[in-house]
């Protein structure tokens, strides 16, 4: 099962037990970094379907175009396309694509069986995110700089793993800007333009005010060293949600990109023991 928007790593496993689970990765980067969770979630017995978001794994130019609706767009057709083929869909995803899919579960809140949130991301407030943040922030709001400025991707790159953060490392440090590389279809763009930070600002602010009204059982799970977004963020779901049923799982030895990172088996883990808890109260 793909949509228009998939690419050469987007992934659809089909599973055995009839629910099906969405999975979303995040802005500017790749359905690699949720392929190894989508396989230990298909070998649970679940569908899983990720394909990469519009416009991404592609060139800056065209990543810098996207727009969080255009992004939503694509998320519901695909969420729509599993309901289709599954009796019970779930959506899960990080960073930003955990805010996706609790977007999803506001706007289509009969179909929503779950929400995976993991490290969601309102703020880019982590312990190695640059001081000059608030800088960037009164920047985006003119259009010419926003569309202008691109940030490359600096260490430690989201991953605590030394081996896995040195392959990233090898690519980000020698990528240009004005140049497409294959490696960005696996390790997604060594830059995050300004214009898609504004854009993920401005999302992230439709989720918050939605936040309350969202009654899906919930799976948050962050690291508690998290590089790019603090904890936080997850306390703020966990403690504004409408939901009664909540769940979060702080890590230990993990940094943001935790689907990936030293602690990718215990989140997969997890996510598979919400699933069947889920399944085991609704069965229908």
């Amino acid at each position: 099962m793909t949509s228009a928007n998939s690419g050469k790593y987007s992934f659809f496993f089909e599973g055995t037990n009839g629910k099906g689970v969405l999975l979303i990765h995040g802005i500017t980067g790749t359905p690699s970094e949720m392929r190894h969770l989508g396989r230990r979630l298909n070998k649970a017995g679940f569908s899983v379907l990720c394909n990469t978001l519009p416009r991404h794994c592609s060139t800056l130019a065209e990543l810098k175009k996207v727009t969080w609706q255009e992004i939503y767009a694509a998320c519901k057709d695909d969420f729509l396309n599993l309901t289709g083929q599954c009796q019970k869909v779930y959506a899960g995803g990080i960073s930003m694509g955990a805010l996706m899919a609790i977007h999803l579960a506001a706007e289509l809140p009969a179909q929503m069986a779950g929400i995976i949130a993991l490290a969601p991301t309102f703020d880019y407030d982590g312990w190695a995110v640059h001081k000059g943040k608030a800088l960037m922030t009164l920047a985006w709001h003119i259009p010419f700089v926003r569309n202008s400025v691109n940030i490359r991707e600096s260490w430690p790159y989201g991953i605590k793993d030394e081996a896995t953060r040195n392959n990233f490392a090898r690519f980000y440090k020698r990528a240009s800007a004005s140049k497409f590389y294959k490696e960005v279809l696996l390790f997604g763009s060594p830059f995050f333009p300004l214009c898609n930070l504004y854009q993920h600002h401005l999302f992230a602010k439709v989720v918050m005010r939605e936040i309350p009204s969202v009654n899906a059982p919930i799976l948050l799970i962050h690291a508690a060293e998290d590089d790019m977004t603090s904890r936080k963020n997850s306390d703020y779901i966990y403690g504004h949600i409408g939901s009664k049923d909540k769940t979060l799982v702080i890590l230990k030895d993990s940094y943001h990109m935790i689907t990936i990172d030293k602690e990718k088996e215990e989140v997969a883990a997890k996510v598979i023991d919400f699933l069947q808890e889920a399944l085991r109260k609704r069965p229908v």
